[in-house]
């Protein structure tokens, strides 16, 4: 079983969210980057199903290095 891909949510250079894909076939990544760039819109559009409001916002899709825990 692949393990859940973890998402970091920027805008403007702040933190906005941390989303799990774990959708089947989400992309390898090389070198930090997406491997396929129709999964990159894929991954676009489940964060803006998720959260609606970034539409047409620069935001910042990067893989996340670890999970965020809040407290």
């Amino acid at each position: 079983m692949n393990k859940p891909l973890l998402i970091d949510i920027m805008l403007d250079g702040r933190f906005v969210q941390q989303l799990r894909y774990d959708r089947r076939g989400f992309p390898e990544m090389i070198d930090g980057e997406f491997v396929e760039s129709h999964r990159r819109e894929d991954i676009e559009a489940f964060v803006y199903e998720k959260r609606p409001s970034l539409k047409g916002k620069p935001i910042k899709i990067e893989i996340a290095s670890q999970k965020v825990f809040i407290k």
